[in-house]
């Protein structure tokens, strides 16, 4: 599982606002949405967006880090 899909999984577990999330990272709700929120849809997180809802949320990025080895 990606990244993107660990912290959007985290997000729906933890009922995140994603608005919220949005006003205070300055990412577009729509990107977020697409990225976090739409399970029909996949929008993986760029790293500056990934680590921005990292510092909201106040947790470590490499909490979300896939943990199958590459290859």
């Amino acid at each position: 599982m990606s990244a993107t899909k660990n912290l959007a999984k985290y997000t729906k577990e933890k009922a995140i606002n994603l608005a919220a999330m949005a006003r205070a990272t300055g990412i577009q709700y729509s990107v977020l949405y697409a990225s976090l929120g739409d399970k029909n849809r996949y929008r993986p997180l760029s790293i500056d967006e990934a680590i921005a809802v990292c510092k909201f949320l106040d947790v470590n990025p490499i909490e979300f880090a896939d943990k199958e080895p590459a290859g």
